[in-house]
């Protein structure tokens, strides 16, 4: 098996270690994806497994491809039969980068018309697809005229765990999140804070990362289950793995305060759902209640609000405390994620660094502090 395994932008390190962890070797990493050789337990592994990854593809074939006629070819080739039953709904997907093929409309169109031939015999036919039925989706990869048909295993991306069945108006990706306490470098001994903690992403994604919880364990499904071709006892075994290596009864020191009580509220009642309410403290406070506050000694990991997030004038304000609790506590692990970059005149950079991040679309900074 063959796996193509998607992510934002700036973690592919941080995936690579991930699938390394589960065995896998000879991996291969590049912008936003890396690629790795498994075995076919892997499919359902790497898609409980991974805390950072997008979606888990199976590559199906990989040609070079000069025009539509090569593509056409290519997609055709693939033994649709096996993947796809008769009635599957299916929706075709591209990314072209550095190739000769960039029309939208032709590449979808064409890929379907290849596949519908294949299941039909005719290129006249059309493919009856039954609206109650999950969708298999076909995501075509074309890079510098390379073309991978690949099929998508995750269903709907990995960063949905399905515990946060309340939200916050604007929230980080749970992927994001349990990035950036990996980057942190938190130890598990010592207290994490989350100064903003909205709906409790940061904190809820550490606890799982320390009481090592695969994350897709927690009652999400996943498009491999629909496949008549892949035995499902792979993923009765991952989850069984999943159950044995969790340690649901060690607790820690994870802190947040959020300055909205409805936030509070969103942050008890998706740790709750995460089976992890138990090792987080949440209270109403405010940033400007640090100010009096000397000699903190934890690790914070915090996502303070921008434009954005906040329709206020205060946001310089909010800023400026923040960088003055910072110069009161010079012990403080400090990492933030934000897009307000007039944040860099209010510290000395000489004191930081910051790596380029993205939450969805939108570009973020992640801020440490140099010791």
């Amino acid at each position: 098996m063959k796996l193509f395994i998607t992510c934002i932008a700036g973690v592919e390190s941080i995936l690579s270690k991930e699938i390394e962890r589960l065995g896998y070797k000879n991996l291969k990493s590049s912008d936003r994806y890396i690629y790795a050789e498994t075995d076919d337990a892997g499919i359902a592994r790497v898609n409980l497994w991974s805390r950072v990854g997008n979606k888990v593809y199976l590559e199906l074939t990989k040609w070079r491809v000069e025009d539509f006629d090569d593509l056409f070819d290519i997609v055709h080739s693939v033994n649709w039969e096996k993947y796809c039953s008769w009635d599957n709904p299916i929706h075709t997907n591209w990314v072209s980068i550095k190739s000769n093929l960039d029309s939208v409309p032709a590449i979808q169109k064409i890929a379907k018309k290849a596949i519908v031939t294949k299941l039909t015999g005719s290129k006249n036919d059309i493919l009856y697809e039954n609206a109650d039925k999950k969708p298999i989706e076909i995501l075509l990869f074309i890079e510098e005229n390379e073309c991978r048909v690949l099929l998508n295993t995750s269903w709907e991306a990995l960063h949905k765990r399905w515990y946060k069945v309340v939200e916050h108006d604007a929230p980080i990706k749970e992927s994001l999140a349990a990035a950036l306490v990996l980057l942190s470098w938190w130890s598990f001994k010592k207290p994490l804070y989350d100064f903003f903690c909205g709906s409790g992403t940061i904190l809820v994604e550490a606890a799982l990362i320390a009481r090592n919880i695969a994350p897709g364990s927690l009652g999400r499904r996943f498009s491999f289950e629909q496949f008549a071709w892949y035995d499902n006892k792979h993923l009765e075994l991952a989850l069984d793995e999943a159950k044995k290596k969790a340690f649901h009864d060690k607790k820690y020191d994870l802190i947040g305060s959020d300055i909205d009580e409805n936030s509070v509220r969103i942050t008890l009642k998706n740790a709750k759902n995460a089976w992890v309410a138990d090792t987080i403290i949440v209270k109403q406070k405010m940033v400007a209640d640090y100010l009096w506050e000397k000699n903190l000694s934890w690790t914070l990991v915090s996502n303070p609000p921008y434009w954005l997030r906040l329709n206020e004038s205060n946001l310089d304000s909010i800023y400026r405390d923040i960088s003055t609790i910072f110069k009161k506590n010079p012990e403080l692990n400090w990492w933030l994620i934000t897009s307000y970059f007039e944040f860099d005149t209010m510290i000395n950079m000489k004191d930081w660094k910051k790596r380029k991040l993205y939450n969805g679309s939108e570009k973020c900074y992640f801020y440490k502090k140099i010791y």
